[in-house]
């Protein structure tokens, strides 16, 4: 069961370090390293500054696309898009123990998936977000489910969640749930990923 997931968001009014750490103090597992600007050498340094931080209050840190970042600081875990190489040689490369999340958006991208090599899934956009403007169309809780049912990984839901909604995705058999604006543009971090944590636990 991964639980509450947390990405971070570097054009949120707190830094991205400051947000990673809240959302762990307030109870999420999983906290994801994303920053589309950021040169690799920055992103290196700060996930190398974060991990003794997040391992300390038992979260773990997850690079999100930087295949060669991911490797260099050995993280946690890597996730990546559908755009972003092939599972087996990105596998290859992180070893057999990192973890290694996949996005999808529909069940159609579910079979081109080798075995034996993604950790999780993350499923969506559920929802319509800001966080992501090229997103896919949004899935819906119904569709959700069945993705889910379909997957035969673990799966997270993402996109556009918040407040009140982890009971239904945990119906559609989510083991976890993303969340990125709920948590990072609150004006308690911390205090904000402790009532989705109690929802998720509910």
């Amino acid at each position: 069961m991964i639980g509450v997931y947390f990405i971070t968001d570097p054009d949120a009014p707190q830094p991205v370090a400051d947000q990673a750490l809240a959302a762990a103090r307030g109870g999420a597992r999983l906290i994801q390293l994303r920053d589309k600007h950021a040169s690799d050498q920055d992103m290196a340094a700060q996930a190398r500054a974060l991990m003794p931080a997040l391992e300390k209050l038992g979260a773990k840190l997850v690079i999100n696309d930087r295949v060669e970042v991911a490797c260099v600081v050995k993280a946690h875990g890597l996730h990546v898009g559908q755009g972003d190489g092939d599972p087996r040689e990105i596998r290859r490369r992180i070893g057999p123990d990192m973890l290694l999340g996949l996005s999808v958006d529909c069940k159609a991208q579910l079979c081109r998936i080798p075995r034996a090599t993604v950790s999780y899934l993350g499923v969506g956009p559920v929802r319509a977000t800001a966080t992501k403007p090229d997103h896919a169309p949004p899935l819906g809780f119904e569709r959700l489910e069945r993705v889910v049912a379909a997957a035969g990984y673990p799966c997270v839901a993402i996109g556009g969640l918040g407040q009140g909604d982890a009971a239904a995705v945990r119906s559609a058999g989510a083991v976890g749930i993303c969340f990125v604006s709920a948590i990072s543009r609150s004006s308690d971090p911390e205090a904000a990923t402790r009532v989705l944590c109690a929802e998720w636990s509910a």
